[in-house]
């Protein structure tokens, strides 16, 4: 059950969304933390008849490995990565509301294998987007691409944020991921899909209107609907098992960048990283897709003259 659809635990709730307001969290990170709370209660409640205020440390870790844990045993086959956002959640409860800290030593984090990305080649996204009848969705596809955008991104763009006259695309820093506000070219080709898109199919819209609008008056279209864009074009192209999600169009903005001859440096502004690590993927990627030649061992070489 949705947090929001009961009363339980709302005294529970309000405190650490008042703490993780006051730390400036992002509405949808408080979001998800408040749904980990609310279902750890309830789980504690239910399996312990304890409150998550008397909860002992072996009493959290069974809640985490019951998450974690394949449905067949009895658990939730949750992804390490969303047990870790439960495991952060409980973590941020116990400090800032109950006052007793809680390590990693206490709630050890799932280990996260790193696989690198699936991406589309030049050549696939090319025949993604020109292939595309729906102009909207061409829009939708050229956009994440051509901007290197992240999907809420996308969905929170904007004409306010496309300036025809400058050829750029601002990405606000309050819908960055990482409040990390960014400026990038619009290419001739992009700008022409926008500007067809704007005079087809958004006349008359001001800055302050949605790129995408919802189905609703005054909102922005969803994150599953663009979600639904990329898979509609990849079941057309028989695609489907290829991996591909909307990020991979991100992925492959960067990685074609770098190709291009960008430096690391160029491919973490325009993604707009906080960390240089995040960025070294790329150069992984690229590194797997070179064929590279046989270097001879330089003890072979050692004793040469």
């Amino acid at each position: 059950m949705k947090y929001t659809q009961s009363q339980k635990y709302a005294s529970e709730l309000r405190q650490i969304s008042d703490v993780l307001e006051l730390i400036n969290y992002r509405r949808r990170t408080i979001e998800s933390y408040l749904q980990a709370i609310y279902e750890c209660c309830t789980w504690l409640e239910d399996t312990y008849h304890i409150h998550i205020d008397d909860a002992t440390v072996l009493q959290l870790r069974a809640f985490l490995l019951y998450l974690k844990r394949d449905k067949k045993e009895g658990g939730r086959g949750y992804a390490p990565r969303s047990v870790n956002l439960y495991n952060c959640a409980i973590k941020k409860y116990s400090r800032f509301v109950l006052r007793k800290p809680l390590s990693n030593d206490d709630l050890p984090l799932c280990r996260i294998d790193v696989q690198l990305p699936k991406v589309p080649s030049k050549q696939e996204v090319r025949k993604l987007i020109s292939g595309t009848e729906n102009l909207k969705h061409q829009a939708v596809l050229a956009i994440a691409y051509g901007a290197a955008l992240r999907i809420t991104e996308t969905a929170t763009l904007r004409w306010g944020d496309i300036s025809f006259s400058r050829n750029t695309i601002t990405i606000r820093e309050e819908v960055s991921k990482n409040r990390y506000a960014g400026v990038i070219e619009l290419p001739r080709r992009l700008k022409h899909i926008i500007y067809r898109y704007l005079t087809e199919c958004c006349p008359g819209a001001g800055p302050s209107d949605w790129v995408f609008p919802g189905q609703h008056k005054g909102t922005h279209i969803s994150k599953n609907s663009l979600a639904q864009v990329l898979k509609k074009r990849l079941r057309e192209l028989g695609w489907e098992e290829r991996g591909y999600t909307f990020h991979s169009l991100r992925h492959a903005h960067a990685l074609h960048y770098y190709q291009a001859g960008a430096d690391l440096f160029q491919v973490q502004q325009r993604l707009r990283h906080r960390s240089i690590s995040s960025t070294l993927i790329y150069v992984r990627l690229d590194a797997r897709l070179k064929e590279r030649p046989h270097v001879e061992n330089p003890f072979d070489t050692l004793f040469e003259s």
